[in-house]
């Protein structure tokens, strides 16, 4: 019934793996795959536990390499992937097509071809809104944001091309409104975490020390905001041997610099984790920093909401979908370093509301912030279009 089309991971993965569990993925097609290339997984640390069956996976393995290595070129490669699947579904018998954005204009055409309906799906803002923003915000450090003009092309074309458009939060669905794409071309459905991520059951970490714990969880950059984070904690109202942050995440070239010039000496950097090992350190924090000036949905807030965490975010993240503020989370303004500082201060003073919150946390990710709650929606919704 259904094929999908992504050549990276992001959370394709997830969505196959749900449809596959609902008996409608018909091909999964992607560039690499742990599960498929089995020779490979010697050279490629990656493993992914979703659970698709094998035979529906169709992998690119050339492309896997370039796509990791050079990402400056990656509306070329997207582009190769693109011709690549669009060649291998012309006599597809599915009735619905779901591609990646940037990266499925010739392959949504032989779709359409092939009597298809289509879906592009967009993990981030509308692409015009997002290179804005970006740009504006690499400006205020004296740098160039760039996004190649193909890129931005492929992407407008796409949007006009398909018949629908799958977005993750309000947040992004108003970006394309505000570009005058109709609602009812545009699908909203926020993403999850799978349902045993946390280790739900397992106790949580004691805090035995007392000292209160911060997480910041993703890239470490400009688009996520971690100046802002940065500044904060120079305001916030708590001695210094009471409260450490932790940072997990790779730190992007170009902006070791500052991670050096504002660090201090309760700052942890703790680089790369695997995925499945996040729940052992998140679930010693007190609270999760989500900074970011534009995400579409930041998959790490459910993440960190599954281990009884709650999040402080921006408005540009996904976060006013799941978080209601003073519940289970707070959501403030992009680029405001002092409402980030309070509410940190906040909950740092009254921990019996942070523990009132903790538990709220997990309560709104097990109502609806799954990937089974996100897979199920999509179903309906393919089956819906289909009727």
């Amino acid at each position: 019934m259904v094929t999908v089309s992504c050549g990276a991971k992001l959370h394709a993965f997830s969505l196959a793996e749900q449809l596959d569990a609902n008996h409608i993925l018909d091909d999964f097609y992607t560039t690499y795959a742990s599960q498929k290339n089995t020779i490979m997984q010697k050279f490629v640390r990656r493993q992914d536990k979703e659970i698709i069956q094998v035979s529906k996976i169709h992998t690119y393995q050339s492309m896997a390499i370039p796509v990791k290595l050079w990402q400056s070129r990656v509306h070329i490669w997207n582009h190769l992937f693109d011709n690549w699947v669009a060649k291998r579904i012309r006599n597809s018998k599915s009735k619905v097509f779901i591609g990646w954005s940037g990266m499925s204009l010739q392959s949504i055409r032989a779709a359409k071809l092939a009597g298809m309906i289509t879906i592009v799906e967009r993990g981030s803002s509308h692409i015009q809104f997002q290179n804005k923003i970006l740009t504006q915000e690499y400006a205020r450090y004296g740098l160039h944001f760039y996004t190649h003009p193909d890129v931005i092309k492929t992407e407008l074309k796409e949007y006009e091309e398909a018949d629908y458009i799958s977005v993750p939060s309000l947040f992004v669905k108003r970006t394309f409104l505000e570009k005058g794409i109709p609602e009812n071309k545009i699908f909203l459905n926020p993403y999850g975490v799978k349902i045993d991520f946390s280790n739900v059951g397992v106790q949580d970490q004691n805090n035995s020390d007392k000292v209160f714990k911060i997480l910041y969880l993703g890239a470490l950059s400009y688009r996520k905001g971690l100046i802002y984070l940065f500044e904060a904690l120079n305001l916030l109202n708590i001695p210094l041997d009471q409260f450490e942050i932790s940072f997990i995440g790779k730190i992007d070239k170009g902006f070791e610099n500052y991670c050096k010039s504002y660090r201090k000496d309760n700052w942890n950097f703790l680089g790369h984790i695997d995925h499945y090992d996040l729940p052992n350190h998140i679930r010693s924090a007190d609270v999760g920093i989500i900074p970011s000036i534009e995400d579409g949905f930041g998959l790490v807030i459910p993440q960190i909401m599954a281990c009884r965490i709650p999040v402080i975010t921006t408005t540009n993240t996904g976060g006013n979908d799941l978080i209601k503020d003073g519940e289970n989370g707070f959501v403030v303004p992009i680029r405001n370093t002092r409402a980030i500082a309070q509410k940190i201060d906040f909950l740092y003073h009254d921990r019996e509301k942070l523990e009132q919150m903790k538990i709220k946390a997990l309560e709104t990710v097990l109502k609806g912030y799954t990937w089974t709650d996100y897979g199920n929606r999509y179903t309906e919704f393919i089956k819906s279009i289909i009727r």
